[in-house]
């Protein structure tokens, strides 16, 4: 099992959430027009709700998530199962907002590249374990960042928020090193980028044409 992640606690009040603070940033690559996106791992389904498609399913491995999501709209397909054995079509837009950690890694990042339609969109924001001189060196902004946003956000009322008490939370995730050797793997092309607030972003365009070459239509020069 991998070593649990470790980092500064801020005071309770100001605590804040780094998954809605990138959320933004995940709408904002999504194309003008969608005709089918999967969320996976929605939780509460904030994100979901946000997705503007014609279709938005999402998916959840906690019944209890699904059914609060389910209360909040009807406009999306909520599902409770496991993302690697449910039944699922392709779609035009994959998202994953810090659940691919839940998953082992390259189960999972294989599970989302099939989801994904040729042509379609990938989108993943994760959490990554501090493992590399460059992470610290990352975290040196980080923490009074963090700090900062987090003071900023109590004193307008809208701190001591990080996540729902009933959230399942896993305290592990792989190194970004593993993560960018597994995704050349699996989605060769991938955009991959660290941020502050310990997290990283995936962006990888399916390709359009089908092979026979492997499993997921990608001929060896993609």
């Amino acid at each position: 099992m991998r070593e649990k992640q470790r980092k500064l606690q801020l005071p309770e009040k100001l605590r804040w959430s780094h998954n809605e603070w990138y959320r933004r940033w995940l709408l904002r690559q999504l194309p003008s027009q969608v005709g089918s996106a999967l969320d996976v791992g929605c939780g509460l389904g904030d994100l979901a709700r946000s997705i503007n498609a014609e279709e938005v399913t999402a998916i959840d491995a906690s019944a209890r998530m699904i059914e609060r999501a389910r209360a909040t709209s009807d406009d999306v397909r909520w599902i409770h199962g496991d993302v690697l054995t449910q039944e699922l079509g392709r779609y035009d837009v994959v998202t994953a907002e810090a659940s691919l950690h839940h998953l082992p890694l390259r189960e999972g990042l294989t599970r989302l590249a099939e989801l994904t339609k040729p042509g379609g969109l990938l989108i993943v924001i994760g959490l990554y374990k501090m493992a590399t001189p460059a992470d610290r060196a990352m975290e040196l902004v980080t923490l009074p960042a963090n700090a900062l946003v987090g003071l900023a956000k109590a004193l307008n009322g809208t701190g001591g928020k990080p996540h729902d008490a009933e959230m399942p939370v896993v305290m592990t995730a792989p190194a970004l090193p593993e993560i960018r050797a597994v995704a050349a793997e699996i989605t060769p092309g991938a955009r991959i980028r660290r941020h502050v607030f310990w997290r990283y972003s995936l962006v990888w365009r399916a390709p359009k044409f089908i092979s026979s070459t492997n499993d997921f239509g990608l001929s060896s020069d993609v």
